[in-house]
């Protein structure tokens, strides 16, 4: 009886590579089975030997990219510190997890574009984890009284948001310097965690938005 053809121990390896690198730059459903054999030279029955269809290796990428970074953002909220200096160590985490990672932010910008519609319950839950852990600092904070209460999802969004559309641009700013002659100066990641963080503690600073009502009602009446 003929044994079973052994499997190159990196062929798996191989195959969420390339379906990485697929599903980055063209999305869910634009990306083919075919397209992601050829990328790792494989046939397509050694994908399906692996995987039992494209959207479970999709869900696998997924998890593998996300997992990583949720898991370092409940980590490092683990130690009893005060809410501030949690914010920071969290900027910092993320700044550096999301900088570590080749294939997070063109996965999550096409998902972002599709509206989430190839995450299960569980991807969903893991992008969900990073939320609550901003969530969870603001709102701690808030109670002692250092941070001014604000919306939640407004202030995750406004730490997250500049982080990902500034990596994301890089390519854009490439071009602009290549085609425009104008240099839109790159940041690495000890300055964009620096960044955040001014801007995070600026915005939760107790007693900002009620001086700059003060202020208003004042010019106002002037």
């Amino acid at each position: 009886m003929a044994r079973p053809k052994a499997h190159a121990p990196d062929t798996r390896e191989r195959i969420l590579a390339a379906a990485c690198d697929e599903f980055g730059a063209h999305g869910f459903a634009a990306t083919t089975v075919d397209r992601i054999a050829r990328c790792a030279r494989v046939n397509k029955a050694m994908i399906y030997y692996h995987f039992p269809n494209k959207r479970a290796l999709y869900t696998c990428i997924i998890r593998d990219v996300f997992t990583p970074i949720t898991d370092r953002v409940r980590e490092a909220m683990h130690d009893e510190e005060p809410p501030a200096r949690k914010l920071d160590r969290l900027i910092d985490t993320l700044v550096r997890s999301i900088d570590q990672s080749s294939h997070f932010l063109p996965i999550f910008l096409r998902e972002i574009a599709d509206g989430g519609a190839h995450l299960g319950p569980e991807e969903l839950g893991l992008i969900a984890g990073i939320f609550a852990a901003v969530r969870g600092v603001i709102v701690e904070g808030a109670g002692q009284k250092v941070f001014q209460p604000v919306h939640p999802a407004l202030a995750h969004f406004t730490i997250i948001a500049p982080l990902v559309m500034f990596r994301a641009a890089a390519p854009v700013r490439a071009r602009i310097k290549a085609v425009r002659h104008i240099d839109i100066p790159e940041a690495d990641s000890d300055t964009l965690v620096r960044h955040l963080q001014m801007v995070a503690r600026r915005m939760l600073e107790p007693g900002v938005q009620e001086s700059k009502v003060e202020e208003s009602r004042a010019k106002r009446h002037l």
